[in-house]
């Protein structure tokens, strides 16, 4: 175990490097891995362990600061056991850095001070990434540099899916943490909402967030997904037109086992450019959140549409996350409250954080309720398929 002194020491070398520029540069990119760095390092590796390109300026500044901080690398690998959360560094220590320090020879590592260096550096950002998602923050720090709708979201026509990412004028972005990457059959290639936007929709526009954090060249580009449990199984399609042609509905439907609900809107419109009545379609999810609840905030899935019921197509889809203050979500989700009503939206646009969009195009009740099936969870897909009925 680290003596108290040396843990003061590498505590300070440790604050010192997160607060630098070339961190907060990583910080959201990593974040946006959905696994810890140092399981994605070990999944990664091809033969020997490389640095990948995007990290490279980070590394070269936790070397550099280590350097000069005067910590041994056994006091600080000792440090790192001690403190070794999910069991990685025992694996890297046991597997790959001891047995080179003592002279094997592993096909694996190049240079033991690059590996040691690169393991630091994956400790690091394990240790002090974010642990929850706070639309706030994922927002104030966006690099948006596209045109953009007043969604944040930019057209993005021509747009190729990954499983892990999307590629767009050269540039492969992660998906955020905010969305929704089941895919539809075991080991796709891409997300169902992805698959679904590229296999039926032929027409309009396809809009998504192009926050420049997310986006390395295409040589660089993040896979990071071993195959997918989670899967969308499609029910049979229901649709009732008797909600579709209510001049306004307040659906909720609710999970009797959890007590997480599932709230459907329907407003009805006039297009006065069309000359034809059409109907805002909401669906938002309500998990169970009561007094007690933990957290400062909420967080939901939103999703909407514009429906024609003349010509029976939607003319626009989109994906959203609502985040909520937790005692003003409580209020929405009881429903007893007169001041919050359960269709409360938030209470900025920025705690509105859309997803993904395609607009201006003709799209069928078929196609509405497949992106709304791949962007719920098991349970609120059987709560709309009961609403829909």
């Amino acid at each position: 175990m680290a003596c108290s002194s040396h843990t003061e020491d590498i505590n300070e070398f440790f604050f010192s490097v997160i607060e630098t520029d070339e961190y907060k540069e990583v910080e959201y990119l990593i974040f946006s891995i959905r696994k810890h760095y140092l399981h994605f390092m070990a999944d990664m590796r091809g033969v020997q362990f490389e640095i990948p390109a995007y990290l490279e300026k980070f590394v070269d500044l936790v070397i550099d600061r280590f350097n000069k901080s005067g910590i041994s690398t056994v006091d600080i690998l000792q440090y790192m056991l001690d403190n070794d959360i999910n069991g990685w560094i025992n694996y890297y220590a046991n597997v790959f850095i001891v047995p080179t320090a003592r002279g094997e020879k592993l096909e694996a590592v190049k240079d033991l001070n690059e590996l040691f260096a690169f393991v630091m550096t994956g400790y690091i950002l394990d240790s002090f990434r974010e642990s929850k998602i706070d639309i706030r923050v994922i927002a104030k720090d966006e690099k948006l540099l596209y045109d953009t709708n007043q969604y944040g979201l930019s057209i993005v026509n021509g747009v190729e899916f990954h499983r892990d990412y999307f590629v767009f004028e050269d540039k492969a972005y992660l998906y955020s943490m905010l969305t929704n990457t089941n895919t539809i059959d075991f080991g796709d290639s891409m997300p169902g909402f992805a698959r679904i936007i590229s296999s039926q929709i032929q027409d309009g526009n396809i809009l998504l967030r192009l926050d420049d954090r997310l986006a390395v060249p295409i040589n660089q580009a993040i896979s990071y997904s071993s195959l997918n449990f989670e899967k969308y199984r499609g029910p049979q399609f229901h649709f009732s037109e008797t909600i579709l042609r209510a001049p306004k509905t307040i659906t909720i439907h609710i999970d009797e086992e959890t007590a997480d609900k599932l709230l459907l809107v329907v407003k009805q419109k006039y297009d006065d450019d069309m000359q034809k009545a059409f109907l805002h379609i909401e669906l938002e999810t309500l998990p169970y959140k009561d007094k007690e609840s933990k957290g400062q905030h909420c967080i939901t899935t939103f999703l909407h549409g514009m429906y024609y019921p003349e010509d029976d197509i939607f003319t626009h889809i989109d994906c959203a996350k609502n985040q909520y203050a937790m005692t003003e979500y409580v209020k929405k989700y009881s429903e007893c409250s007169e001041d919050v009503p359960v269709d409360l939206y938030t209470e900025i646009n920025e705690l509105h954080h859309k997803i993904w969009c395609v607009e201006k195009g003709q799209y069928s009740r078929e196609v509405w309720y497949d992106l709304m099936i791949v962007s719920l969870s098991g349970k609120y897909r059987k709560l709309l398929d009961e609403i829909l009925q």
